[in-house]
């Protein structure tokens, strides 16, 4: 049996946020969905204004893995936390302006499970865009920031989409979402996009389509 979204471990992540950064913070992945295991690791990440400087980055690091420790949580560092962790909010928003996807514009992107490409810049925007746009919890902060990058994070799924269907014209709401599901070559989930609930997606990309208004190829 899945066990129950723990309050507690979501309010101990949400004070881990960083003060007077103007960011925020989220929880996404497993945690987010209802379907980690009791062990399964905890994805968060943290937004603010500017850069952490090495000192407070490891310091914020060493206080998510003791938060794993005292419940027991595995620790997935397959992306290293230096990436996964902590964003500015200029990152953010080149994130949900598609910045991460420019290198493969119009194909669909690769994905390199090693630890070479999750290291990477652009591997990063995609990550921080596949938040955006996937479940996730607000755990707090600077709520205006949030739903202001979210909304067009959503809007750009609905960009991307349109990149990779093979006519010029708005793609339907099932070819937008076939595009970003899988990819020609047949590569779903961390392989491909890193979308896994289909529910969700579709409302992603119902609003991205609705709110979208045409813009230039990247």
């Amino acid at each position: 049996m899945t066990p129950a979204l723990a309050p507690t471990i979501l309010l101990e992540a949400a004070g881990l946020l960083p003060p007077d950064t103007g960011g925020y913070a989220l929880a996404y992945g497993s945690h987010a969905t209802g379907t980690h295991q009791s062990t399964s690791d905890l994805d968060l990440l943290y937004t603010g204004r500017h850069p952490l400087d090495d000192v407070d980055l490891r310091a914020l690091t060493a206080a998510v893995v003791a938060l794993h420790h005292r419940h027991g949580l595995d620790l997935d560092e397959e992306v290293p936390y230096a990436v996964k962790l902590y964003a500015t909010g200029d990152q953010v928003g080149q994130a949900a302006a598609l910045a991460g996807f420019q290198p493969s514009w119009g194909t669909p992107p690769p994905t390199v499970r090693e630890t070479w490409f999750l290291s990477t810049g652009h591997f990063r925007l995609r990550l921080i865009f596949n938040v955006l746009t996937t479940p996730h919890v607000f755990l707090g902060g600077n709520i205006t920031a949030y739903q202001s990058q979210v909304r067009c994070a959503e809007r750009s799924a609905a960009v991307l989409a349109q990149s990779l269907t093979a006519h010029d014209g708005p793609p339907t709401l099932q070819e937008a979402w076939a595009a970003l599901w899988r990819a020609p070559d047949g590569r779903t989930g961390k392989d491909y996009l890193g979308y896994l609930v289909a529910p969700h997606l579709l409302s992603v990309l119902t609003r991205g389509l609705t709110d979208h208004h045409p813009t230039p190829r990247l």
